[in-house]
């Protein structure tokens, strides 16, 4: 049982996988705009600040795919036309629960 599951019961199609997927797309927005933030600001007080804010949200992105790839949610070392595979069954998957509401 996932963690939704268990939260919010089977009224939701989502799963640890998808929060984890989440979890990183939101990193990695946050890191870019630190970034940009970093390399844009006027003072060397507010480039330490977003430098030390980057710093850390790269620090969550890795421990969150460390997860995913520990997990198998997140298969970096596929062959690609494996991915790909992975990628249309999953979409597929998505497609069919998006016509059955």
């Amino acid at each position: 049982m996932s963690i939704v599951s268990s939260i919010v019961g089977d009224k939701t199609t989502l799963d640890d996988q998808t929060i984890a997927n989440e979890m990183l797309l939101g990193a990695k927005s946050s890191a870019t705009m630190y970034l940009n933030a970093a390399l844009e600001c006027a003072t060397p007080e507010l480039k330490a600040m977003y430098s030390s804010n980057l710093n850390q949200v790269i620090s969550g992105h890795s421990a969150a795919t460390e997860l995913a790839v520990t997990r198998k949610w997140y298969r970096p070392y596929e062959k690609p036309e494996q991915q790909l595979a992975d990628a249309y069954k999953q979409s597929v998957t998505v497609v069919e629960l998006n016509g059955n509401r």
